[in-house]
């Protein structure tokens, strides 16, 4: 059998930098000036479903560039799983168009689906190659050492940290509560800690999912920074859950539910915000940067955009070498030499999401040590640097 057309698919919550992995395949097969087609599916798994593929053949060089630096995900996305009777309209729509090759960019969901779709294929005797491309702003992809898209996003929390604590700071509110992404991890809460030069900066506490939450503790934590100076930053995870593993906060509106019937993450910062005020009896805002934080073009770290277009263009050489059901996954970075990558199976990047290793939090807070920062440090960028002229040690309780 020839290779066949080839298909790819964008799934799950946009990055900065998605697009880039996707320019990276498109010039990869313009590159090898093959004669096949390579369709793109329109809003993800949901393009596959309804035969809703697209012809990338027409783009022009200065598109695909302009694409490589687009947020969002230019063919569209969604979060579905296949039903039976909707895989084998799938393979229907493969066998239609000569398709044989598929790259999915996405996260843990889209990984088992990519893998999903394989096995049904083969089932079926259709031969089918399937490669996974890494993609999500959370870096809870198991198998490889971070995921193109979290980079960027995490140096916007660390530059959004900073740049809220001089704000706050100067005109002192006394409490800021910032609400980061992460409906089952902490990473992108915890890189904030990067904003911090001195005890004084921000973000004074931080709390991740990884660590039970007690709102007694915090409240207490809180009072204390405060009776050291008069303002805080506090930088939660949306995803933060009490020792026994229940959502500190979550919608009740009907309405707000995902296409797999999940209470849309968010407005912790808001809760904890009111409880603040509550119980402290002082003045706090909550901010929430939500999409914005995945979606800000002009943080993009450069690593983080190099990451995503090296996965896409090995993801497009493992499958001309004849790799199937296999993801390309990032090795960790070392010192002065440039990034490098693995083949892992499918099959082992299903699990449990990725979530910060053990040895990585600390006690206390912030919730992570040295090792989590040198890990973040390589590949999250410079932040922008402030001359500080403030010194605002008084008490709250006094101010």
């Amino acid at each position: 059998m020839g290779a066949g057309n080839l298909v790819v698919i964008q799934a799950g919550g946009p990055t900065a930098v998605v697009n880039a992995s996707l320019y990276a395949v498109l010039d990869s097969e313009r590159r090898q000036k093959t004669s096949r087609r390579i369709f793109g599916s329109r809003n993800g798994l949901q393009g596959l479903i309804r035969g809703d593929l697209v012809d990338l053949g027409f783009l022009t060089s200065s598109q695909l560039e302009l694409l490589r630096h687009s947020p969002g995900a230019m063919l569209g996305s969604s979060r579905v799983k296949p039903s039976e009777a909707e895989l084998t309209g799938i393979l229907r729509d493969l066998r239609e168009r000569d398709i044989h090759q598929a790259l999915f960019i996405g996260g843990n969901g889209t990984m088992h689906a990519a893998l999903m779709i394989s096995r049904f294929c083969k089932q079926a005797n259709y031969e089918m190659q399937v490669v996974g491309i890494p993609k999500t702003v959370d870096n809870d992809i198991n198998g490889t050492d971070r995921c193109p898209g979290y980079g960027s996003a995490a140096r916007y929390v660390a530059q959004s940290t900073r740049d809220l604590g001089m704000d706050v700071r100067a005109l002192a509110q006394p409490v800021s509560v910032l609400e980061t992404m992460g409906r089952h991890v902490g990473w992108l809460a915890a890189a904030s800690v990067m904003a911090k030069r001195s005890a004084q900066d921000a973000p004074h506490l931080v709390y991740i999912p990884e660590v039970p939450f007690e709102m007694d503790v915090f409240l207490a934590d809180l009072d204390t920074t405060l009776r050291k100076q008069n303002w805080a930053i506090v930088v939660v995870s949306e995803g933060l859950r009490d020792s026994a593993g229940r959502p500190v906060y979550e919608t009740s509106e009907a309405s707000q539910r995902d296409e797999f019937n999940r209470a849309l993450p968010g407005g912790v910062g808001h809760f904890l915000a009111e409880t603040v005020t509550r119980r402290l009896k002082i003045r706090c805002r909550d901010e929430k940067p939500g999409l914005l934080g995945r979606a800000s073009i002009l943080h993009v770290s450069p690593q983080d955009r190099m990451d995503a277009e090296l996965v896409g263009r090995v993801a497009h050489e493992a499958l001309a070498a004849g790799c199937d059901e296999q993801m390309v996954a990032l090795m960790p970075l070392r010192s002065g030499e440039p990034a490098t990558t693995k083949l892992i199976p499918l099959e082992a990047v299903s699990g449990p999401d990725r979530a910060i290793p053990r040895e990585w939090l600390g006690k206390g807070n912030p919730p992570t040590n040295h090792h989590f920062a040198e890990y973040l440090r390589p590949f999250i960028g410079e932040l922008l640097e402030y001359e500080d002229v403030f010194d605002r040690s008084e008490s709250y309780e006094n101010a």
